[in-house]
């Protein structure tokens, strides 16, 4: 095997398929790329066995082939090679010896044969669903922070897509916080159609560039974003019934600008308990107070800003991690003047965050904390 590849390509290439090889793993074979060359075409195949990504870029092809790459060392390298310029590479197939070749420097490193890689499995039979480079981020950044990290909750430690056929509502929770998120799409996605995708998967949709065709299958679901595939295991579980922890009789409603009220919680949270992370709403007609203290220490901090709020007077007590996150997501994309709209029953009911603007299609819970 051998080609030319200008280095810029090559290094966004291993960038992209680096999330699949694991950092350590008791299969050696798992922590190499598959490389393949066919004529112009080099494709790049990584997998963890949960997650597989396969990429194809052009290259200048000398002489097809394939072969296994140690990827971390590999990456290391092309990384070191600066952002300029091509590089060579070829491979003896036969002794599994790589070589990389600079105007500089020639460097060599054993791989492995590529018949020791896992066999890719065919995609079975699916249903599929097509999403805007805009829509899929938007999902998968406003969804990703509220998933579960604990394993004996599987079915929360992904993101749930729930289709309807105008329109694709993607939540996660974590049984503290929960974000939904609602696409519309007039008949184009499919209908009745729910599925759980890991939050590893989704999270590597943060950055697409392009369009994202989404399949789903009984086992698995496969997101094809250009000439790059992500492939992951779904999560074969019931998904909880979420709109049940959605107040509806919120009846005390907060708008507070989103810049002010994000830096008053990151100042005031410097003196929030390092175990308990508790920060304090105190709310007026105009005025809201943010404030925390350490009793351990002595420190504390209080910050006043600009609101409208519809009672006399109420306070509620939230784990400023939690809340930051939640106000965070909110954007300009959601609201032109980035206001921020939150709903309060009881300082321990649910509270509810979405954008100030007359906008129901991304919507937040956090639960408070007693105070």
């Amino acid at each position: 095997m051998k080609f030319t590849v200008a280095l810029p390509e090559l290094q966004k290439a291993l960038q992209k398929i680096l999330p699949a090889i694991p950092a350590k793993s008791t299969i050696p074979v798992l922590e190499h790329v598959h490389v393949v060359l066919a004529g112009t075409d080099l494709t790049f195949h990584a997998t963890d066995q949960e997650i597989t990504i396969s990429l194809t870029i052009p290259v200048a092809g000398e002489q097809d082939g394939e072969v296994l790459v140690p990827a971390r060392q590999f990456n290391d390298l092309i990384k070191e090679l600066g952002n300029a310029g091509s590089v060579e590479v070829s491979a003896n197939e036969d002794s599994a010896l790589i070589s990389v070749r600079t105007p500089t420097g020639t460097y060599e490193m054993k791989g492995l044969d590529a018949n020791e890689f896992p066999a890719i499995p065919p995609f079975p039979e699916s249903t599929k669903a097509d999403f805007s480079k805009e829509e899929m981020q938007r999902i998968a950044n406003k969804t990703v922070f509220a998933v579960s990290t604990e394993e004996y909750r599987p079915s929360m430690t992904g993101v749930f897509f729930q289709f309807a056929s105008n329109m694709v509502t993607a939540v996660a929770t974590d049984g503290f916080r929960l974000s939904r998120v609602i696409i519309r799409g007039e008949d184009r996605f499919p209908d009745e159609l729910d599925v759980i995708i890991p939050a590893r998967a989704v999270d590597l949709l943060k950055k697409v560039d392009s369009e994202v065709s989404m399949e789903v299958s009984r086992t698995h679901a496969r997101f094809t974003i250009s000439s790059q595939t992500i492939t992951t295991r779904v999560i074969d579980e019931k998904y909880p019934p979420y709109q049940n922890v959605i107040p509806s009789d919120n009846d005390k409603t907060l708008v507070v600008n989103q810049r002010e009220v994000l830096s008053a919680i990151k100042r005031v949270s410097l003196f929030a308990n390092t175990n308990t992370r508790h920060v304090r709403f105190r709310m007026s007609e105009r005025v809201l107070a943010v404030h925390s203290e350490d009793e351990d220490s002595g420190g504390k901090g209080t910050e006043t800003i600009p609101c409208e709020f519809s009672h006399d007077t109420f306070e509620v007590g939230f784990n400023y991690r939690f809340l930051e996150e939640a106000i965070k997501n909110i954007t300009a994309d959601d609201d032109p003047d980035l206001n921020v709209q939150m709903t309060f029953s009881t300082p321990i009911r649910a509270v509810l965050i979405k954008p100030g603007a007359d906008n129901d299609s991304l919507l937040m819970l956090v639960m408070p904390v007693k105070i």
